[in-house]
């Protein structure tokens, strides 16, 4: 007959340790919650490890102060919860560092470092950590008594092990929780985490003149920025810039955190500029990423207008070295030349002084940016996509150049003006016509026969590049009819470029996405032909598929607003308006950048 545990004076059986249900007594407190056995690895137990979660331990009873980036206050661990208790009036200002959690170091994790902001622009390296993802070890703390407590209201024993401070109720608990969370949260607040922001700028941030032609590359070039901007501070704080930009634009937020974050990373440039020590990469990099903020806030003053000596030394220095260029060098330069074409256009002044693109190197062939995981889909994507690039690069410079013959930058007054224009437009369409018969292959073919070549993981891409850069390419002939003229007179090569983007837009070469969204590499030729068509019914199928990209980085419903009413208003005068100017007298601002 088995015998019966012996009971205590006051009759009542000790808990076996076998069949023992509550919390478990030792360990980080993360392994304690979830009630399983802990290695006490530090810094990171093996459970915390593999399963990837914050590994936080209990701090000692002790106060214990930590050092902060320089500029920065002290941060001083929690006082216990009972002392706490007793000063109620007093106000929580200080919260415990968390270690980081253990990640994995690929692309899609870039989790490092913390800015802080010091009046909001002054931006300074802080604390390794991510307050808003994982709970500060005085909130665990508190948890732990907040759940003690309820257990002991429902009548069930707290776990002997549970470090209680005394008695207090859960409406007093949750209060305290609530006065600490909240505190975090106030503190967070006055920093810019780089987590969110290089995860939404891999994510999220595409260049309307660029992506579109470039997709491959331009993605692993992010991934390079958020490399670089994990020890560099000008590239991190110029990153963030951009993505708070961004995040203005999209979800139609004011933008004045993005301005302020601007001028901070204008300042670390400067910074940056004058550090012998960093490559012209990091440099370069930072200049692409500030000149992209003042290519979506147009209004902002470009910095490359009046660039500083020493960037011109700097660039000079570099340009004179070839074998100093790498491939991610030479490719944001190209990415440059693109801006520049599309800032010159419309009446814009361009990103980049002359003195600045004349030492900016051209070369004859880009390389690729290497990827970290290269799979033959994607090296047979790149070598059928790099001439189709190559081939919009060269259109942009010719556009570049119909841009300057407008009136906006050069005399248009008298006739020997004109006919300087005309004897320039019938060598720049000479140039236009070579580079259309000098295509790659792959541009002469249709999307079935494409597709009948391809797997469609590759021939959907190569077909949708080759349908924009088409359309970007008929587009010059009707910029060219606008640039020569006054009144309308539409010229048989610019009817013909017009029929040819329709045929484009509403034919087979994978204009929309799975959203049903247009491309935004037709922003350009829709728009153009929107305010060069004379028919009314004409410019309503334009404006419609305007509306249809829905991309507020490039601001495709403001053009389709302004195609309409510019149309409008030639009609009626029956006559070409100046674009620019009718943009600020209907809407009151120039246009943006195209």
């Amino acid at each position: 007959m088995p015998t019966r545990p012996p009971q205590n004076s006051n009759g009542v059986r000790p808990l076996q340790h076998h069949v023992y249900r509550g919390r478990v007594r030792t360990g980080c407190l993360t392994c304690r919650s979830r009630r399983v056995k802990c290695g006490q690895e530090t810094p990171y137990c093996k459970n915390c490890m593999r399963l990837k979660r914050q590994c936080v331990y209990k701090p000692r009873k002790e106060q214990r102060s930590f050092p902060t980036a320089a500029g920065t206050k002290d941060i001083t661990a929690p006082e216990p919860v009972n002392a706490i208790q007793s000063r109620r009036s007093r106000e929580t200002t200080s919260v415990s560092q968390i270690p980081p959690s253990p990640r994995l170091e690929n692309e899609d994790h870039v989790l490092l470092q913390t800015l802080r902001l010091d009046d909001a622009t002054n931006i300074s390296w802080g604390a390794v950590q991510d307050p808003f993802r994982s709970p500060d070890s005085s909130i665990v703390d508190v948890t732990v008594r907040l759940e003690s407590a309820l257990r002991r209201r429902k009548g069930k024993s707290p776990t002997s092990g549970d470090d209680e401070s005394g008695p207090a109720s859960p409406a007093a608990l949750i209060s305290r929780d609530i006065e600490l969370t909240t505190t975090m949260d106030i503190l967070t607040a006055q920093e810019v985490s780089l987590q969110p922001w290089f995860s939404f700028f891999v994510e999220t941030v595409e260049c309307p003149s660029i992506t579109p032609y470039d997709c491959v590359n331009w993605r692993r070039m992010k991934y390079a920025v958020v490399d670089l901007g994990r020890t560099n501070a000008a590239v991190a704080s110029a990153t963030i810039a951009v993505s708070a930009l961004y995040k203005g634009q999209l979800y139609n937020i004011p933008l004045s955190k993005a301005s302020s974050l601007y001028q901070s990373s204008n300042s670390a440039y400067q910074t940056l500029l004058n550090d012998e020590t960093q490559s012209f990469d990091a440099i370069l990099m930072t200049t692409f990423l500030l000149c992209l903020f003042e290519f979506i806030q147009y209004e902002a003053i470009p910095h490359l207008n009046e660039p500083s000596d020493a960037f011109m030394d700097r660039l000079g220095t570099w340009a004179r070295l070839e074998s100093t260029r790498s491939a991610l060098s030479l490719r944001i330069v190209a990415w440059l030349r693109l801006l520049h074409a599309a800032t010159t256009r419309g009446g814009g002044m361009g990103l980049i002084s002359e003195r600045v693109c004349c030492l900016l190197p051209s070369s004859p062939s880009l390389p690729n940016l290497k990827s970290s995981a290269p799979d033959a889909s994607s090296h047979l994507f790149e070598m059928l996509s790099t001439p189709i690039f190559e081939f919009y690069l060269d259109l942009q410079t010719i556009s570049s150049e119909i841009a300057k013959l407008t009136h906006y930058h050069r005399s248009r007054n008298t006739g020997v003006d004109q006919e300087e224009v005309i004897q320039q437009v019938e060598e720049v369409i000479s140039r236009l016509r070579a580079l259309w018969d000098n295509r790659s292959p792959t541009q002469r073919q249709s999307p079935e026969e494409l597709r009948s070549l391809l797997a469609s993981k590759i021939a959907d891409p190569v077909i949708t590049l080759i349908g924009i850069c088409a359309a970007a390419y008929h587009a010059e002939f009707i910029e060219i009819d606008r640039v020569l003229g006054d009144p309308v007179s539409e010229s048989a090569a610019s009817k013909h470029a017009m029929r040819q983007v329709r045929e484009i837009v509403d034919g087979d070469w994978n204009a929309y996405d799975q959203r049903g969204l247009l491309n935004p590499g037709y922003l350009r030729p829709l728009f153009l032909y929107a305010i060069e068509c004379m028919d009314r019914g004409e410019n309503q199928w334009a404006v419609e598929r305007l509306e249809r990209i829905k991309n507020p980085i490039c601001r495709s419903d403001f053009f389709a607003s302004f195609g309409k009413a510019l149309t409008e208003a030639q009609l009626r005068k029956e006559r070409r308006v100046t674009s620019k100017y009718f943009c600020i007298w209907y809407f009151g601002v120039p246009p943006p950048f195209m």
